[in-house]
């Protein structure tokens, strides 16, 4: 008998990245008797699919698909396809999607369903500290990926249109526990390290290298981001955004920020010190010097370490190059206006 075992989530708790290196160790898996359905049981192979049984199919199910036809089309899918899998000696069925902790309705029935026909279902789940999943929330679905209209809220602002994922996990988890029982495994993400591979132990699976996914950007990209969703009135999906980061990545070849110029310049104490440790060869000099008629060398006072520019100053400059570009598109605009019309004026031959 096959074992199926449920992911739940919680969202921002590395589902992603255990769903792609599930993804992508397929036959490491098939190696140890166990096999990944998917978000959407899209690695399912029943002939007739429904309409979401595809990897981006959650939205359909969960809230565009009856419950009764939901119910009735994930309880058949499951059992043919947990029975197929017995014949071919899997012992494990490993099913991923954060969707559905909060969303039981039409999952709870069919789970079990199977049960009561005798297939064993753990369902696990990882929770994560509250203020930090509050932040990590913020920044995916209040600056990354926009999904209100306006400009970017705060987080205060944010959080009151964020609707019923208002940071409390224990309610929806207790839903699960009122009808599995033992069978809810519930881990604490912040105390398990490598998420990916405290999964895969949990489960008995070995030998299969972290695929990370979905990691937070850093502050700068993260700022960037959210001055491009802010401009526009409609939400801004993140693949807007992505389209201009790799234009800027492309052309990046070290990927590294550098400190300010005054934390990369030598210090008044690095200048001291080459001063004192180069005293002999600066008395050789001096002699020199001096049998020249010149007068010797001086280093008072101390020179001064190199500045950072101020913001404004940068300012001044960025402005610089935009307005420059600018004249250079508006240049180029009428150059393409003034072709396009001699080509209307005089459009070509067939054949030409």
């Amino acid at each position: 008998m096959v074992k199926l075992i449920v992911h739940i989530g919680n969202g921002k708790t590395g589902s992603s990245s255990i769903q792609k290196t599930l993804l992508k160790a397929h036959a490491r898996l098939a190696a140890q008797n166990v096999t990944y359905l998917g978000i959407m049981l899209e690695h399912a192979r029943n002939v007739v699919r429904p309409a979401w049984q595809l990897v981006s199919g959650s939205k359909r199910f969960f809230h565009e698909t009856p419950s009764e036809t939901a119910i009735a089309q994930l309880t058949d899918l499951l059992d043919q396809e947990l029975q197929k899998l017995a014949s071919e000696g899997v012992t494990k069925a490993i099913w991923s999607n954060e969707w559905i902790l909060t969303r039981p309705q039409a999952i709870l029935p069919c789970l079990q369903e199977l049960q009561r026909r005798g297939v064993p279902v753990e369902i696990q789940c990882y929770v994560r500290r509250h203020d930090k999943w509050a932040q990590s929330a913020y920044a995916q679905w209040g600056l990354k990926d926009k999904q209100y209209p306006g400009p970017i809220r705060d987080f205060a602002s944010w959080s009151a249109i964020f609707g019923d994922r208002d940071f409390r996990f224990a309610p929806s988890l207790e839903v699960w526990e009122g009808t599995f029982g033992a069978d809810l495994r519930v881990f604490n993400f912040d105390r398990a390290g490598d998420v990916v591979q405290h999964f895969l132990a949990a489960n008995g699976v070995m030998d299969i290298p972290t695929i990370n996914d979905n990691i937070s950007p850093d502050p700068v990209v993260t700022a960037a981001q959210a001055v491009f969703n802010s401009r526009a009135r409609a939400a801004v999906l993140p693949a807007a955004f992505d389209r201009l980061r790799a234009l800027a990545e492309k052309s990046d070849e070290n990927a590294v920020y550098l400190p300010m110029l005054d934390q990369l310049a030598p210090s008044a104490a690095t200048l001291g010190d080459i001063v004192r440790d180069r005293s002999e060869d600066i008395a050789r000099i001096d002699a020199l010097l001096q049998r020249s008629g010149e007068p010797v060398l001086s280093f008072d006072p101390a020179p001064q370490p190199l500045g950072h520019p101020s913001s404004w100053d940068m300012d001044q400059l960025i402005l610089k190059f935009i307005f420059g570009l600018s004249e250079e598109v508006a240049q180029l605009r009428k150059q393409v206006a003034d072709l396009q019309s001699k080509v209307a004026a005089d459009p070509p031959k067939s054949g030409q």
